[in-house]
């Protein structure tokens, strides 16, 4: 993957928000489990706000930020990274959430390189907001995840 606007990097982004939001739809459209669709509800939500977040910045782009070209090419490692990850339509719930985490934390690699990175002040803001959004719901996802994984451990410990 080759970046050379700050737009180019969100389009990534949004790429896969896309893809992601498709495939929590049919998982839904399958499953009759309450605790899949508490799940998947929540990922779709977080997808979702994602999505409205950078149609606002692509919306408003602060005086052309987004048509930025960028000098710095984010380290090699994250681009594999990212570029590794795909959804497919099979993939169940369980996989979807482990790819939407790792997917979150090269994110927050690639954010922190670039609003480091970056010399245009207005591009290093971008960037920084989007790191600190992404830390947030990264947190907020991991507690979640474990309230989910403690209520089914108390859940099979009562059915026991």
């Amino acid at each position: 993957m080759s970046y050379q606007k700050v737009h180019d990097i969100l389009e990534v982004v949004q790429t896969f928000h896309h893809s992601m939001r498709e495939a929590l739809g049919r998982i839904q459209q399958k499953s009759n489990s309450d605790a899949v669709e508490w799940l998947s509800n929540q990922i779709l939500r977080y997808e979702l706000h994602w999505q409205a977040a950078l149609a606002g910045y692509e919306k408003h782009g602060t005086e052309g930020v987004l048509e930025t070209w960028l000098q710095y090419v984010p380290d090699e490692a994250v681009r594999k990274e990212i570029d590794s990850m795909t959804v497919d339509s099979e993939m169940t719930l369980e996989e979807l959430t482990n790819l939407n985490s790792r997917f979150r934390q090269a994110l927050i690699g690639l954010y922190e390189s670039l609003a480091t990175a970056s010399a245009a002040p207005r591009v290093q803001e971008l960037f920084q907001q989007l790191l600190e959004q992404e830390q947030a719901i990264a947190a907020q996802q991991s507690l979640q995840s474990q309230d989910s994984s403690l209520v089914h451990s108390e859940t099979q410990k009562k059915q026991a």
